[in-house]
């Protein structure tokens, strides 16, 4: 009985304990300070900064994801223009000393080979990488030396842990981060979920 009633004291020491110990780190947690820029947003008086144009152009609208890329004193964008739902989606070039006043290149669209939708741009030494969601939601890879003239690498090789090909089916709007030498793709399946690819 006495190491019965003992038995059931430590029980509850070691949950006390550990109750604590688990108050102290949400205290912890919640007392570290989070960048005030990333929580605290208010919307731009002149929204929208950058839209279709409205008119009898290939970027009538834009649709979905674009990109934003800044080098030195310079905001890079690229967007995906069409003029209705049943034509090719087209990229778009655009560029920004603020962020904000956006002038279109005069020679868009840059690309206008393949659909090119939901890109994810990254440059690595003097290349610039673009993954981004194609024609039936499949995932390419263009790459371009000076941000306008883009070439085709083709369809994103994605293979399961068994070495064995995904299933058929979309695989789409990539977004891309490189760190130590390892490419890490973020893509989606039919807008069920985040999958996570790696390469070197």
């Amino acid at each position: 009985m006495k190491q019965s009633i003992l038995t059931v004291f430590l029980v509850f020491i070691l949950l006390a304990f550990e109750q604590c110990n688990s108050k102290k780190s949400e205290q912890s947690l919640d007392s570290q300070e989070f960048p005030i820029e990333m929580v605290n947003f208010e919307s731009y008086k002149s929204n929208p900064i950058f839209h279709g144009t409205g008119n009898n152009t290939w970027d009538h609208k834009i649709r979905e994801r674009g990109y934003i890329l800044k080098e030195d004193s310079t905001y890079h964008m690229w967007y995906t223009g069409f003029v209705n739902d049943n034509s090719d989606m087209h990229l778009g070039y655009a560029s920004s000393k603020d962020g904000i006043n956006w002038t279109r290149f005069p020679a868009n669209p840059i690309y206008e080979k393949d659909w090119v939708e939901d890109m994810s741009v990254i440059k690595v030494d003097s290349t610039y990488y673009m993954f981004a969601e194609g024609r039936g939601d499949i995932a390419h890879l263009l790459t371009s030396k000076d941000r306008i003239h883009w070439e085709e690498q083709g369809n994103l090789n994605i293979v399961q842990t068994n070495g064995q090909p995904i299933s058929k089916g979309p695989y789409g709007t990539p977004s891309i981060w490189r760190e130590n030498g390892i490419w890490y793709l973020y893509y989606e399946r039919g807008d069920l979920g985040i999958w996570l690819a790696t390469s070197s």
